[in-house]
């Protein structure tokens, strides 16, 4: 049998998962649970998302895309980004990706080297010290402070050598110190 990678050992699992399998198994029997733990709406989508997908699918658009996504949803979410968060994004610098935790992998496997220091804020994801340590570098959290309306403190982040994960919207981005 083929040895598992040793950076396996410093991946971590999250808590939520384990309390989410704990819930369901009250549910099944019958106890009443308000799910909390993994951030999944607790509601279906709404009737022209469901619509959509089922056109999306009767006509043939149930394959692999590109795997930067398609192009006009990456046009609109710079158009978004534009129009939100006055950031000048072309769509070509747009990735779309299956989710918050594949993005992050991604640009943390392209971005970080073994050794590095990557600052993640406290409370986050326990994901972000989990993927760091695999990736062979050092994970360093700092506060998140009610004084600062839970923001990243960014002097934090400009004075340290490290590079730096934190919370924007509903999925953490990664961006070097320079850029904060």
């Amino acid at each position: 049998m083929a040895k598992i990678a040793s950076r396996i050992d410093q991946l971590t699992g999250e808590g939520a998962l384990a309390v989410f399998t704990r819930a369901k198994e009250l549910e099944t029997e019958g106890r009443s649970i308000i799910h909390l733990e993994l951030g999944e709406p607790d509601f279906h989508p709404a009737p022209p998302v469901v619509k959509a997908v089922q056109e999306a699918v009767a006509a043939g658009r149930d394959r692999y895309v590109a795997t930067r996504g398609i192009p006009p949803l990456r046009s609109a979410i710079a158009d978004y980004l534009k129009r939100t968060r006055k950031l000048d994004v072309a769509p070509a610098q747009v990735l779309v990706a299956p989710g918050c935790k594949m993005a992050l992998a991604l640009a943390m496997m392209a971005l970080v080297e073994p050794g590095d220091e990557v600052i993640y804020p406290d409370p986050s994801f326990p994901i972000y010290p989990s993927f760091t340590r695999g990736l062979g570098a050092k994970a360093v959290s700092y506060a998140l402070r009610e004084n600062n309306e839970f923001q990243p403190d960014l002097q934090f982040a400009e004075q340290s050598d490290g590079h730096c994960i934190y919370r924007a919207s509903d999925c953490g981005h990664r961006r070097t110190c320079e850029q904060a």
